[in-house]
């Protein structure tokens, strides 16, 4: 008897212990297939090999579970530690349960030293100190599947303890994966996340959630990389807001990737030649306006190398950024475009349908809207009176009938359950539930989905509904100074890009091209 069928024995003497008869008489038939068919293709124990053709038998999803079961329990028997076909264990090991793991922690202390405990342990105390988070069931299941994934991989390498290391192994394998096409960026992102929670909470027991900026992502060899965290803590320094941090650390990672920098003695090394080819690549990748705000960023950072000694010229001059003329006329859509996007909003969420009426009726900006606090809606009144971030001027705004219905349907309906004293009206749809940040793509979207172009341009913000609303002003002729405090200007040069959406008064200004070609001096010549 081979080592298969010894191992098929022994499974089929277990399973006769705990099985019905009928049950058993099922069972044993399907683990004598898997030995005859180890027989047939010359596999005399048990291999990944054997249970991958054995499983490939399967022609219907009934037959393919009772194979799949058949592998899985002559894999747990001999220990094989095989996967299935979609790439996980046949057999993932079990993590800790809740009482296992808050015993273990009652006498461990913060931060955990690197090797000193099971992995598992540490997954099982994230899991409970994202429950005040109160995500949903989904969110839960993707932590947790990047977490057992994470746990198999090391279990299968035979070593399941906590190491900074190993994490960071999973996250390179991941972003590798994610380069070559075979995980969705979404999935990275999880993963991603996920390490970054064990590993604040192995450093200090809890977990507080928070926006990870991109210091996880490498660049170049270690000693790149430690000038790229030196260049950071020197922007940080400057106490910017977060999101610029985020752009100036992504144009020097451009900077190096396009510049095919290794190592610090490529930067020592690098030319004119490099910069042109950079800016060349860069100009393919990237779109004008990114063009038009990146690379001043990057002359930053090469003056900042120079500075450091990291370049022997400083090569900051030769990065010119792209000349850009604006259209002096606004983007606007027309009546029957905007009857359309009011269709598809109408079909949307409630929380879409009241954000994007205050954008078309009202005219507020992106950031008023997100921002849009309890107290600054005046129900007994029926007016809106708000602070405009832009400019710090009190606004006076109508609650108009359909804008406010469509306020108290999301709050009462559709806003999630959050502390009494949470002051913005507008909630993210999963925890954290905080304000929302921006407008603008869901807007782009219902516009698309609308198949709404508009009239002078290509936009598809939240802007194009304050501009739409100005067109309809000025074309039902109402006094330039109620369009003014209704858009909440301070200047009145803050109006003159929207007055010149007033069309019919346009076409009354252009010269008379009658005086081109005339005599206009005695000598004879003329005006061309």
């Amino acid at each position: 008897m081979n080592k298969l069928h010894e191992v098929v024995e022994h499974v089929i003497a277990k399973e006769r212990q705990k099985l019905k008869p009928s049950t058993f008489d099922v069972r044993k038939q399907y683990l004598t297939q898997l030995a005859e068919h180890g027989d047939l293709i010359g596999e005399t124990a048990p291999s990944q090999k054997l249970y991958d053709s054995f499983v490939a038998r399967a022609d219907t999803p009934d037959l393919r579970f009772q194979l799949f079961h058949a592998v899985r329990f002559v894999d747990a028997e001999a220990k094989t530690l095989a996967f299935t076909p979609e790439g996980r264990l046949y057999n993932e090991p079990s993590l800790p349960s809740a009482e296992e793991t808050d015993a273990f922690f009652r006498n461990i202390s913060f931060p955990i030293p690197e090797g000193s405990i099971d992995l598992g342990y540490l997954i099982r105390w994230a899991e409970k100190e994202m429950m005040y988070l109160q995500l949903t069931p989904s969110t839960n299941g993707q932590y947790m599947k990047a977490w057992r994934e994470l746990y198999c991989r090391l279990y299968t390498r035979g070593n399941t303890a906590y190491t900074k290391k190993a994490l960071k192994d999973f996250v390179d394998d991941a972003v590798q994966q994610n380069q070559c096409g075979t995980l969705h960026m979404w999935k990275l992102k999880i993963r991603r996340r996920a390490v970054n929670v064990l590993l604040e909470t192995a450093e200090t027991g809890h977990f507080e959630w928070k926006l990870f900026l991109s210091k996880g992502i490498h660049c170049g060899d270690e000693s790149v990389e430690n000038l790229r965290e030196q260049y950071r803590s020197f922007i940080e320094s400057k106490n910017l807001e977060g999101s610029t941090i985020v752009l100036y650390d992504y144009s020097f990672r451009l900077l190096i990737e396009e510049a095919g920098i290794q190592s610090i003695g490529d930067l020592e090394k690098m030319g004119p030649g490099q910069i042109q080819s950079m800016i060349k690549k860069l100009s393919e990748r990237l779109s004008l306006n990114s063009r038009r705000t990146i690379f001043p960023v990057i002359r930053q950072v090469l003056k900042y190398l120079y500075a450091g000694g990291f370049i022997r010229e400083d090569y900051s001059g030769i990065i010119l950024s792209p000349n850009h003329q604006r259209m002096h006329l606004r983007p606007y859509i027309t009546s029957s475009d905007e009857q359309q996007l009011i269709s598809v909003i109408n079909d949307s969420p409630l929380r879409t349908r009241a954000m994007m009426r205050m954008a078309l009726r009202l005219g507020l900006r992106d950031i008023d809207i997100c921002n849009l606090r309890f107290s600054q809606i005046d129900w007994q009144n029926d007016r809106i009176v708000l602070e405009q971030e832009k400019t710090n001027v009190v606004l006076y705004l109508p609650l108009l009938e359909d804008v406010g219905n469509a306020l108290m349907d999301y709050i009462l309906n559709e806003r999630p359950k959050v502390s009494k004293d949470y002051p913005y009206v507008f909630l993210r749809t999963q925890a954290p539930y905080r304000k929302v940040s921006t407008l603008y793509n869901t807007c782009s979207k219902l516009m698309e989905k609308a198949g709404v172009s508009t009239v002078n341009g290509t936009s598809h913000g939240v802007h194009v509904c304050r501009y739409t609303l100005t067109h309809k002003l000025l074309k039902a002729k109402v006094p330039h100074q109620v369009i003014t405090d209704t858009l909440g200007h301070v200047s009145k040069e803050s109006d003159k890009p929207y007055l010149s959406m007033e069309e019919e008064m346009l076409r009354e200004c252009p010269l008379d091209f009658s005086l081109i070609g005339q005599k206009y001096w005695e000598g004879g010549g003329s005006h061309v």
